[in-house]
């Protein structure tokens, strides 16, 4: 972090305190550095902070990070969750973005860039909270038909998050949208599309001069996202399945392999085989560019028969026979990088959808703190020797530095040797 993002307690600061300044004990950064070491340790519950953190050791380690010569004890879950049910989201989401600038001014991940220009922004939904019974007037709400016939409703939240791809190891929260309905009865509920136009519309504002190919599954394959980006000067790439652009893939089924298409052969990790055509919209009827790029393979499956892969996506990138793998490469990347970033921050070190409070407007800075947190965290295992080379799980390092924070305690020749410039390489 000192490394990284110097002035991000000046930043935390900086934010409008919600508080009553009567009542003050704590500072901003005590608060929030707890939230961010909570989930740095992977401890899942605000209650399970409080039992671990709630020993000496921690307190003086807490007081040097946060810069609070003043920090007796470690402030209990019910205050912070109190500061987090005040403070506005907005707080959390420009502190992210400053994070964001100073990864991109630093020029370390300039290789990362689709044809060397364009910042790979991946957006996908995921769930974060699951009720039984109402949570509150935004809740998303599902019916499902239980097997006697009877229907049972349920209740949740979801967020749409923008991911920024900065190396292979390194992908971050770039931005986020939270789902929901405005109001208990709409009669049309808020959806994933109508939350990529706002999400889109706020990054174009915040990066205006940001280069960025965008990335998604075939749910954003749609002219209405295509259009944005388009007006923004943006690339895409968006996978492809039959049935959500019947007419082009019409169209491209009729084209024929060997004269119409452009073959390219030993693409790819599996030495399969790419095909691509440029502007099918002419045919298609459509007014976006949509040049269609498809990876084929086969593999042998554990039966001993063989199995065939086909993956198609939509571009405005034009294609050739030289960056044909490229592309191909990058749209099977976005795959990996939405369950792989999503499971760990489910199910593997910050348990996203366990609710740390019910108020709506702690559980958005609980997850926007747990965004913050997963960057200096994804910073720290790009680095870190041991995670790269004993291949520790990232669960055990997050045990590592739980242990360290409570047993090793800080001192002022430790934080003199931190503000010195030094030089990180990262995997």
């Amino acid at each position: 972090m000192r490394h990284f993002f110097p002035e991000m307690t000046q930043w935390i600061e900086e934010t409008d305190d919600p508080r009553n300044p009567a009542y003050i004990t704590y500072t901003q950064s005590d608060l929030v550095y707890l939230g961010i070491l909570k989930n740095l340790c992977s401890a899942e519950s605000m209650r399970g902070m409080g039992d671990s953190f709630n020993e000496e050791v921690c307190i003086g380690n807490l007081a040097k990070i946060a810069g609070d010569k003043q920090l007796k004890e470690i402030p209990h879950y019910d205050t912070l969750n109190y500061y987090l049910e005040k403070l506005s989201p907005q707080a959390f989401a420009d502190i992210r973005t400053r994070m964001v600038r100073a990864l991109l001014r630093s020029k370390n991940f300039d290789n990362s860039r689709v044809q060397g220009k364009y910042w790979r922004v991946i957006i996908d939904g995921t769930g974060v909270g699951y009720f039984k019974e109402r949570h509150c007037e935004n809740c998303l709400t599902a019916t499902i038909v239980n097997e006697d016939g009877t229907k049972t409703t349920r209740y949740y939240h979801k967020v749409l998050e923008a991911k920024l791809v900065l190396s292979k190891n390194i992908i971050i929260s770039l931005d986020t949208e939270f789902i929901e309905n405005e109001w208990e009865d709409v009669t049309k509920q808020d959806c994933e599309i109508n939350a990529a136009k706002r999400l889109m519309g706020r990054l174009k504002a915040t990066f205006p001069r940001m280069k960025i190919c965008i990335q998604g599954d075939a749910l954003y394959a749609a002219s209405t996202i295509m259009k944005i980006c388009k007006q923004n000067g943006w690339k895409y790439i968006l996978t492809h399945k039959k049935n959500r652009q019947p007419t082009v893939d019409e169209f491209y089924d009729l084209l024929d392999d060997d004269v119409e298409k452009t073959r390219v052969t030993g693409v790819g990790a599996e030495k399969g085989t790419g095909f691509f055509y440029n502007h099918l919209e002419k045919y298609a009827g459509k007014e976006d560019v949509m040049n269609i790029c498809e990876y084929r393979y086969e593999e042998m499956g554990k039966d001993g028969n063989t199995i065939k892969h086909r993956m198609m996506w939509i571009t405005n990138i034009t294609l050739t026979k030289s960056n044909l793998e490229k592309i191909i490469n990058t749209g099977r990347g976005r795959w990996k990088i939405e369950n792989e970033g999503f499971n760990n921050q489910k199910n593997i070190l910050y348990k996203i959808e366990h609710l740390n409070s019910r108020n709506k407007q702690a559980m958005k800075n609980h997850y926007l703190l747990t965004q913050i947190s997963d960057i200096i965290m994804q910073l720290y295992l790009a680095w870190d020797e041991a995670h790269s080379t004993i291949k520790k799980g990232i669960r055990n390092m997050a045990a590592w530095v739980m242990e360290s924070f409570r047993t090793q305690l800080l001192t002022d020749e430790d934080m003199d040797w931190i503000q010195k410039r030094t030089s990180l390489y990262l995997q």
